[in-house]
């Protein structure tokens, strides 16, 4: 059994706008309407591509109403844990013609301890069955900043491998305990790190970095159409085509949802990251996150460029 762990879920809304500019009105030429947060949207990819999988955390209001019924309706088993207030919403906005897209994410509902204590302890029994944890995304009031950390050592003590998504203080203390897979967030590394992730050997110099933890795959963003993966095999440079992306929002969760289905099927490293960085493409090439199906993906894996940095 998959699960995933989205502790600040969001109903995530894409509205294409030609020719956005700050300060004015606009009337979207389409809106797109999904559940969301980075463990939920792996869960939903996944789905697409008929891989079960049980989404986790903490669900408030009309919003996680919305959240968990739509889940539901894609077949995907939620485990969550409902507090007081609401479930906040992201607005995504694509240009269309600028080709510039605007993002506006809420902080999230306040976790009281006692909601804390009872994930943890629905967590710990989803761990008796579980094949793969995936853990992403920001963290709502309330939470420990080292929560990832305490899930990751959670999981490990059991054997189960991990992936990580995330950002800040929580993404730095779960390195440390070295989950299987983590990406890197960009401008934070090149805070904290105090590199530039502008050229392709200070990328690389990261995900060296973030290795050294024990990570066993590290991965972190190339330009808008790739990833430096560090793997058991090597460093790898993996690349895609620019010409047709539609959007690059949640392009990073189908990263990490190819990675998922490549490991459950024991692929080879270069195969994995063929098929993770096709995900990737496949979601770009539209406004509506997620995947046509998965013969789109196998025969997009076929041209991703992959070179062997070391």
């Amino acid at each position: 059994m998959i699960v995933t762990v989205t502790l600040n879920p969001a109903v995530d809304e894409e509205c294409l706008v030609p020719e956005f500019r700050p300060g004015k009105w606009f009337r979207a030429g389409q809106v797109n309407r999904s559940p969301g947060g980075k463990g939920i949207n792996v869960s939903y990819m996944l789905s697409q591509i008929d891989y079960p999988s049980v989404a986790m955390g903490f669900l408030a209001g009309f919003n996680g109403e919305y959240i968990r019924d739509a889940l539901r309706r894609l077949h995907i088993t939620t485990n969550f844990i409902h507090v007081p207030g609401e479930t906040r919403s992201n607005v995504y906005i694509v240009d269309e013609v600028g080709h510039i897209e605007t993002g506006v994410a809420e902080s999230g509902p306040y976790i009281p301890e006692e909601a804390l204590g009872r994930f943890l302890s629905n967590y710990e029994r989803m761990l008796v069955r579980a094949r793969f944890v995936m853990i992403g995304g920001s963290l709502p009031p309330g939470v420990p900043q080292d929560i990832y950390r305490d899930l990751v050592e959670r999981a490990k003590s059991k054997g189960i491998p991990t992936l990580l998504d995330a950002a800040g203080p929580p993404l730095l203390a779960a390195i440390e305990a070295g989950p299987t897979f983590a990406r890197v967030d960009h401008r934070f590394m090149a805070w904290v790190a105090g590199i530039s992730l502008t050229s392709l050997d200070n990328l690389i110099e990261v995900v060296s970095r973030v290795h050294d933890y024990g990570v066993e795959w590290a991965v972190a963003s190339y330009r808008n159409y790739g990833a430096v993966f560090f793997s058991p095999e090597g460093i790898f440079l993996a690349e895609y085509e620019r010409k047709g992306l539609a959007s690059l929002f949640a392009s990073d969760d189908a990263l990490v949802a190819g990675f998922m289905i490549a490991r459950e099927e024991k692929m080879s490293a270069e195969d994995t990251i063929r098929l993770s960085t096709a995900c990737a493409w496949e979601n770009s090439l539209r406004v509506e996150k997620g995947f046509r199906g998965r013969s789109e993906i196998d025969q997009l894996a076929t041209q991703v460029q992959v070179e062997k940095l070391d």
